[in-house]
């Protein structure tokens, strides 16, 4: 069976990641304390002290910078369904832990280990924007691309991967890639099995509201989406024009409307796989559905 986190878990485990980094950054670094009557070390003075860093640590910046980014990325995808004042504090700390990574003058802390501290505490308006949409229940959302959907029309096949129960989601984008399929696809076994699949697909009309979701074998839920992705609300590296970035962003907009859930792409697709990692998309590879 796969195994898969939520959204959620996702969040958590990227910002866990990014504090021993940090750790590394002050451990590298030497701050030392300036009073505004210009006489330098620790020496307390009636002027308002400031602190400056004597050594930085230009190669751990670097690398926290890098994984703080992703990390707000994913984070700014969250933020669209939560309210102003949520949005205001989180993106004042964002601001703020940008200013501390790159070591600017504003942000300096009164030692290497209160910088550590500093990040910890700072980095807690994240996580009280996660705790905002966690719920009791998790439930898994299986997303197959078309090539899976042609291969394993039959929804009870994905129970070779997956526990039961869990929700079967057919995107708009494999919808129409299965109707050209059908007809332009070069081999005319494939375009039978593309037209079997979307006949299978019809089928479930007539047990119900796809749009609502059907229950097929008792545990799985078969459902359709009929709006494409919206690409001003999601990874800006993403193309409109590219039929897999479209699959990576619908199922991107699935994991934002479901954070406390699994989302997870099922595709054989090599480069599909990278683009769901660099989405921080859980995919299953059909191969191991054989």
């Amino acid at each position: 069976m796969v195994s898969n986190k939520s959204f959620l878990q996702k969040l958590e485990n990227q910002l866990e990641e990014i504090y021993p980094i940090i750790d590394t950054l002050m451990d590298n670094s030497e701050i030392y304390y300036h009073d505004t009557n210009g006489r330098n070390g620790n020496v307390i003075s009636l002027g308002s002290p400031v602190n400056h860093y004597r050594k930085k640590d230009e190669k751990s910046q670097l690398i926290a910078r890098e994984k703080f980014v992703k990390f707000l990325d994913n984070i700014e995808l969250l933020l669209q369904r939560a309210n102003p004042n949520t949005v205001k504090r989180t993106k004042e700390t964002e601001k703020r832990l940008i200013k501390f990574i790159e070591q600017d003058r504003y942000g300096v802390p009164a030692s290497t280990e209160g910088g550590k501290l500093f990040f910890r505490k700072q980095s807690e308006a994240f996580r009280q924007l996660i705790e905002l949409f966690k719920k009791d229940s998790h439930e898994q959302i299986i997303v197959p691309d078309t090539n899976a959907l042609v291969q394993f029309p039959d929804p009870t096949a994905y129970r070779k991967l997956f526990a039961s129960p869990f929700t079967l989601l057919i995107l708009p984008t494999v919808l129409s890639e299965l109707d050209k399929l059908k007809i332009n696809h070069r081999n005319e076994a494939f375009r039978e099995k593309a037209k079997s699949a979307i006949k299978r697909l019809k089928g479930f009309r007539t047990q119900g509201d796809v749009l609502a979701g059907i229950t097929i074998d008792k545990t799985i839920t078969v459902k359709m989406i009929p709006s494409e992705p919206d690409f001003q609300k999601t990874l800006k590296w993403l193309d409109p024009n590219n039929e897999d970035d479209r699959i990576i962003a619908s199922a991107l907009d699935l994991q934002v409307q479901h954070p406390a859930d699994s989302v997870v792409l099922v595709t054989s697709d090599i480069n599909l796989q990278n683009k769901a990692q660099a989405a921080m998309l859980t995919f299953a590879d059909t191969d191991d559905m054989e």
